[in-house]
């Protein structure tokens, strides 16, 4: 995505004006307004086509090919006709995790591999919520270089953000 780093930015500004202690209580308060936030900013970075910021509850493998449901998708809906197959206009998937453990960031990082996969998002990103923990270095090789991880709390009302994108060597390893 040539937006990509915009988009990081984007991200970053919007997390750090989440400062409702209450909404880092729950994955779902939090990826509410984090829906909000995300709404408000992603006109100024000109992705092409007119992309919406959306939860995702609709997917299904006769559509899709699968049916993982990511916490947050940036595309363009394949019903506005602009597309030709559904792997097209897919620009961020969005994976949310409070207080995340290594087996549930793996999870979700098997998640976003199969999203990357199946329906070409170039750009994943999993944020752990009211955590200090980003959990990158468990990212798998296959999204590593596209993949990255946030780890996200409030300090004294303050969110503190913590951002991790693993550099991928050139073994492939990261």
């Amino acid at each position: 995505m040539e937006n990509q780093e915009q988009f990081l930015a984007l991200l970053k500004d919007a997390l750090e004006h989440i400062r409702e202690p209450r909404l880092f209580e729950t994955e779902r308060g939090f990826q509410g307004e984090l829906l909000a936030q995300l709404r408000n900013r992603l006109d100024g970075i000109g992705l092409p086509g007119a992309p919406i910021v959306e939860q995702e509850y609709q997917k299904t493998i006769p559509n899709h090919g699968l049916n993982i449901r990511p916490d947050i998708i940036v595309h363009i809906p394949f019903d506005r006709g602009c597309a030709e197959r559904r792997n097209q206009g897919n620009f961020v998937a969005i994976e949310l995790k409070l207080r995340s453990t290594e087996d549930e960031a793996r999870a979700d990082f098997a998640k976003l591999a199969q999203m990357r996969e199946v329906l070409g998002y170039p750009v994943t990103i999993f944020i752990n919520i009211d955590s200090d923990t980003t959990h990158a270095n468990l990212l798998p090789d296959a999204i590593a270089g596209q993949t990255t991880c946030y780890a996200v709390r409030l300090e004294d009302g303050a969110p503190v953000v913590r951002i991790a994108k693993p550099a991928v060597r050139n073994d492939g390893r990261h």
